[in-house]
Protein backbone atom coordinates (compact mmCIF):
# COMPACT_ATOMS: atom_id res chain seq x y z
CA UNK A 1 0.00 0.00 0.00
CA UNK A 2 1.39 3.02 -1.11
CA UNK A 3 -1.14 5.74 0.59
CA UNK A 4 -5.04 5.66 1.90
CA UNK A 5 -7.00 7.94 2.05
CA UNK A 6 -10.69 8.22 4.23
CA UNK A 7 -13.59 9.71 2.84
CA UNK A 8 -15.18 12.56 4.98
CA UNK A 9 -18.45 12.70 3.38
CA UNK A 10 -19.28 8.92 3.96
CA UNK A 11 -18.29 7.60 7.32
CA UNK A 12 -16.28 3.67 7.03
CA UNK A 13 -15.30 4.10 3.23
CA UNK A 14 -11.93 4.37 3.00
CA UNK A 15 -9.72 3.53 -0.28
CA UNK A 16 -5.76 2.34 -0.83
CA UNK A 17 -3.92 2.61 -3.52
CA UNK A 18 -0.96 0.33 -4.57
CA UNK A 19 2.42 -0.38 -6.91
CA UNK A 20 0.10 -3.25 -8.32
CA UNK A 21 -1.41 -0.31 -9.99
CA UNK A 22 -4.99 -0.59 -8.31
CA UNK A 23 -7.70 1.19 -6.38
CA UNK A 24 -8.93 -0.21 -3.56
CA UNK A 25 -12.53 0.20 -1.37
CA UNK A 26 -12.77 -1.01 2.13
CA UNK A 27 -15.61 -0.43 4.42
CA UNK A 28 -14.21 0.42 7.60
CA UNK A 29 -17.51 1.14 9.51
CA UNK A 30 -19.74 -1.75 9.62
CA UNK A 31 -20.04 -5.37 7.86
CA UNK A 32 -22.84 -5.81 5.41
CA UNK A 33 -23.46 -2.08 4.68
CA UNK A 34 -25.95 -1.39 7.11
CA UNK A 35 -25.55 1.26 9.90
CA UNK A 36 -26.66 -0.80 12.28
CA UNK A 37 -24.33 -3.96 11.99
CA UNK A 38 -22.15 -5.18 14.59
CA UNK A 39 -18.29 -3.27 13.65
CA UNK A 40 -16.42 -5.51 12.21
CA UNK A 41 -13.11 -6.85 13.19
CA UNK A 42 -11.11 -5.78 10.38
CA UNK A 43 -11.94 -3.37 7.16
CA UNK A 44 -13.97 -4.63 4.65
CA UNK A 45 -13.30 -5.41 1.31
CA UNK A 46 -15.98 -4.22 -1.55
CA UNK A 47 -14.14 -3.06 -4.94
CA UNK A 48 -11.22 -2.49 -6.36
CA UNK A 49 -10.03 -1.03 -9.81
CA UNK A 50 -6.94 -0.64 -12.04
CA UNK A 51 -6.44 3.26 -12.60
CA UNK A 52 -4.36 2.82 -15.74
CA UNK A 53 -2.09 5.40 -14.89
CA UNK A 54 1.07 3.15 -14.00
CA UNK A 55 1.82 2.34 -10.35
CA UNK A 56 -0.14 4.42 -7.63
CA UNK A 57 1.44 6.71 -5.26
CA UNK A 58 -1.05 9.10 -3.76
CA UNK A 59 -5.10 8.84 -3.70
CA UNK A 60 -7.79 11.15 -2.39
CA UNK A 61 -11.27 12.34 -2.11
CA UNK A 62 -12.74 15.22 -3.60
CA UNK A 63 -13.58 16.76 -0.62
CA UNK A 64 -16.99 18.11 -1.77
CA UNK A 65 -18.63 15.29 -3.21
CA UNK A 66 -18.88 11.90 -1.74
CA UNK A 67 -18.50 10.24 -5.36
CA UNK A 68 -15.24 11.11 -6.44
CA UNK A 69 -11.50 10.19 -6.12
CA UNK A 70 -8.51 10.76 -7.39
CA UNK A 71 -5.14 9.16 -7.53
CA UNK A 72 -1.90 9.88 -9.18
CA UNK A 73 0.67 7.63 -10.62
CA UNK A 74 4.20 6.75 -12.08
CA UNK A 75 2.93 7.46 -15.41
CA UNK A 76 3.07 11.30 -14.50
CA UNK A 77 -0.92 11.36 -15.05
CA UNK A 78 -4.07 11.71 -12.46
CA UNK A 79 -7.10 9.65 -12.97
CA UNK A 80 -10.33 9.91 -11.45
CA UNK A 81 -13.25 7.01 -10.59
CA UNK A 82 -16.60 8.55 -10.17
CA UNK A 83 -17.77 5.97 -8.12
CA UNK A 84 -21.58 7.40 -8.14
CA UNK A 85 -21.38 5.29 -11.40
CA UNK A 86 -20.68 1.85 -9.21
CA UNK A 87 -24.34 0.43 -7.74
CA UNK A 88 -22.67 -1.58 -5.21
CA UNK A 89 -20.75 1.31 -3.77
CA UNK A 90 -23.96 3.11 -4.13
CA UNK A 91 -25.93 0.85 -2.34
CA UNK A 92 -23.21 0.02 0.18
CA UNK A 93 -22.39 3.50 1.79
CA UNK A 94 -25.41 5.48 0.61
CA UNK A 95 -27.40 5.47 3.81
CA UNK A 96 -23.64 6.98 5.66
CA UNK A 97 -23.61 10.23 3.41
CA UNK A 98 -22.89 13.30 6.01
CA UNK A 99 -23.66 15.92 3.26
CA UNK A 100 -27.42 15.76 2.55
CA UNK A 101 -27.27 17.92 -0.64
CA UNK A 102 -25.19 15.39 -2.04
CA UNK A 103 -27.37 13.19 -0.87
CA UNK A 104 -29.64 14.57 -3.37
CA UNK A 105 -27.32 15.66 -5.92
CA UNK A 106 -26.35 11.30 -5.78
CA UNK A 107 -29.97 10.18 -5.93
CA UNK A 108 -31.51 12.35 -8.39
CA UNK A 109 -30.76 11.20 -11.87
CA UNK A 110 -28.58 13.22 -13.42
CA UNK A 111 -28.61 14.36 -16.98
CA UNK A 112 -26.36 12.80 -19.09
CA UNK A 113 -22.93 13.13 -19.14
CA UNK A 114 -22.70 13.42 -22.96
CA UNK A 115 -23.96 16.88 -22.81
CA UNK A 116 -21.28 17.88 -19.80
CA UNK A 117 -17.80 16.14 -21.48
CA UNK A 118 -18.69 17.82 -24.46
CA UNK A 119 -18.37 21.42 -22.53
CA UNK A 120 -15.19 19.88 -20.76
CA UNK A 121 -14.01 18.67 -24.10
CA UNK A 122 -14.64 22.32 -26.08
CA UNK A 123 -13.21 23.59 -22.51
CA UNK A 124 -10.39 22.03 -23.07
CA UNK A 125 -10.02 22.44 -26.98
CA UNK A 126 -10.12 26.50 -26.21
CA UNK A 127 -7.07 26.60 -23.17
CA UNK A 128 -4.92 24.00 -25.82
CA UNK A 129 -5.37 26.39 -28.42
CA UNK A 130 -4.82 29.29 -26.80
CA UNK A 131 -1.72 27.74 -25.43
CA UNK A 132 -0.20 26.72 -28.75
CA UNK A 133 -0.63 29.91 -29.96
CA UNK A 134 1.36 32.02 -27.15
CA UNK A 135 4.02 29.38 -27.83
CA UNK A 136 4.45 29.54 -31.19
CA UNK A 137 4.38 33.63 -30.54
CA UNK A 138 7.11 33.49 -28.40
CA UNK A 139 9.09 30.91 -30.47
CA UNK A 140 8.73 33.51 -33.44
CA UNK A 141 10.33 36.81 -31.55
CA UNK A 142 13.81 37.36 -31.16
CA UNK A 143 15.45 38.51 -28.07
CA UNK A 144 17.34 41.66 -27.54
CA UNK A 145 20.96 41.17 -28.10
CA UNK A 146 20.46 37.60 -29.72
CA UNK A 147 22.85 37.27 -33.07
CA UNK A 148 22.96 33.90 -34.83
CA UNK A 149 25.75 32.11 -33.80
CA UNK A 150 28.18 31.04 -36.82
CA UNK A 151 28.94 27.71 -37.41
CA UNK A 152 32.48 26.12 -36.11
CA UNK A 153 34.99 25.79 -38.29
CA UNK A 154 36.41 22.81 -38.08
CA UNK A 155 41.07 23.11 -39.28
CA UNK A 156 41.77 26.12 -38.25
Amino acid sequence: VSDLAYNANVPGMMATCAIDKTVKLWDTGCCGGNSGSVPSVSPMPCGSRDMGVGKLYTISFYPSTPWLLGCGGSGNQLSLWDLSSEGPIRKRFGDRIDNADAVQETLADAEPAGNKEKDFEAMMAAGDAAASEKLSVNKNRKKKGQKKKKAHRAGR
